[in-house]
């Protein structure tokens, strides 16, 4: 670990609250600390902040994730965790099971990393996951999309607070130097560790990091950088206030997961709006965290919005058809299969988890194991499936089926039942939750 001793100035009161005051009223609060010097200034400042709040404060709780891609990393763990208890903060030592990806290293573990820290701090009841990005990191992510030639979306960068799924990731320390906060180790006598992947010119982060002095001469700064990421980020916000009121007048929203497009809108929005707007249908509909890139999406869009003869387009995971071929309009967007189908799996009583990235399951209370899969074309003669009218009997297919033993069936978004009265069948789901991970689109 790495330690000196270098007085200066510790963040004032007045700085503390101005970083967490608007998470006092949170019960529980989550520190991802790798043991490297950002989140172990992190870890310090929550720390002094609890404290002078007193009683009322949150509580702490402190995850490090072993990889277990270096042999130091158990070491540094045992440190961070040596640390925690010095200065009484609850600590666990996460481990990232399984075999290791060979090519895009990096983004493979902050994935795995990321996953495992959000656990852990729902398994502890904490209301929000705190990292410790700061403002090289904000510089970094900005240049890193730039050169990809993201859009406004993707320049507006790392989000100080973003909420998944009633979840909230929290990173209040982007507009604070790392200079800054290894002085406040230095000062505060606290340890912290060195990764040598951050020296590795492999990563492209690390390029970025390496040239930022030149950057800094033509007067491309680290604050600049993340000025213009803000206020892409406040531009990013404008645009969505638009594509709400878009969306409520095109979109259509079956519980089941599906939606009906009317794409009659492109015609008079601009082409930002609609990107945006088509962007978010992916994303909501697929379940995944983040919306497709930019030049893919650009695609999608140009295809819905003129009259080329396409009747279908996928993207993401997620189908796009249209209606009938005389409606050039009226687009059903919904999950698609693909050739592997979606994943089946077996629940048993008390377990609980997230189904195709889009559904989360409870069997909190549940009397028998089930099976969870998905209606299929083979299946559907099985179920007395009511298609509603104005829409596409196709775009069902992938919703969620319950089946328990015996073929007893249950569809969480509109109770079916099979060879059973419907009676048997609430039975059989009593202590049973099934929903949508997130109805935010």
């Amino acid at each position: 670990m790495t330690t000196a001793s270098n007085q200066v100035a510790l963040f004032s009161s007045d700085e503390l609250n101005e970083l967490f005051g608007e998470y006092k009223s949170f019960r529980r609060i989550a520190v991802g600390v790798s043991g490297g010097a950002d989140s172990m200034a992190l870890l310090y400042l929550l720390k002094q902040w609890t404290q002078e709040l007193g009683f009322s404060a949150p509580e702490l709780y402190a995850f490090t994730v072993d990889h277990g891609l270096r042999a130091e990393a158990a070491s540094e763990a045992a440190g961070v965790a040596q640390y925690c208890r010095r200065i009484d903060v609850p600590h666990e030592i996460l481990h990232w099971i399984g075999e290791k990806p060979s090519s895009n290293i990096q983004s493979e573990a902050r994935d795995a990393r990321h996953a495992l820290l959000r656990q852990a701090a729902e398994d502890h009841g904490c209301e929000g996951l705190f990292l410790g990005h700061h403002l090289e990191d904000q510089a970094e992510t900005f240049l890193t999309r730039l050169a990809r030639g993201s859009g406004v979306y993707g320049l507006a960068c790392i989000r100080k607070d973003r909420e998944l799924d009633g979840f909230q990731i929290c990173r209040p320390l982007l507009e604070i130097s790392k200079v800054r906060l290894k002085s406040l180790l230095h000062s505060a006598q606290v340890p912290w560790f060195e990764d040598p992947s951050n020296e590795d010119e492999q990563f492209t982060r690390v390029k970025f990091r390496q040239a930022q002095q030149e950057l800094d001469e033509l007067g491309l700064t680290a604050a600049k950088l993340s000025d213009t990421a803000r206020r892409m980020a406040r531009a990013a916000d404008a645009i969505d206030v638009w594509v709400d009121e878009v969306a409520e007048k095109s979109c259509t929203f079956h519980s089941a997961g599906p939606v009906r497009f009317d794409s009659s809108c492109l015609e008079y929005i601009p082409d930002e709006i609609g990107l945006r707007l088509v962007g978010r249908l992916v994303r909501y509909i697929s379940g995944a965290p983040y919306m497709p890139r930019l030049a893919k999406l650009e695609g999608l869009y140009e295809t819905l919005k003129t009259e080329d003869g396409s009747r279908a387009a996928t993207l993401g995971g997620v189908r796009f058809a249209l209606a009938k071929p005389h409606d050039e309009s009226t687009w059903f967007c919904f999950r698609e299969a693909g050739r592997a189908g979606l994943p089946e799996i077996e629940v048993k009583p008390g377990d609980e988890g997230i189904w195709d990235d889009r559904w989360r399951y409870k069997a909190a209370h549940s009397a028998e194991s089930f099976k969870i899969t998905y209606v299929q074309k083979e299946l559907c003669g099985d179920f007395e499936l009511e298609i509603p009218a104005n829409w596409l009997k196709t775009a069902f297919l992938t919703a969620p089926l319950i089946v328990f033993a015996g073929g007893v069936s249950y569809m969480p978004w509109k109770k079916i039942g099979r060879t059973t009265a419907d009676a048997d069948v609430r039975s059989r789901t009593y202590g049973i939750s099934m929903v949508p991970v997130s109805r935010t689109f």
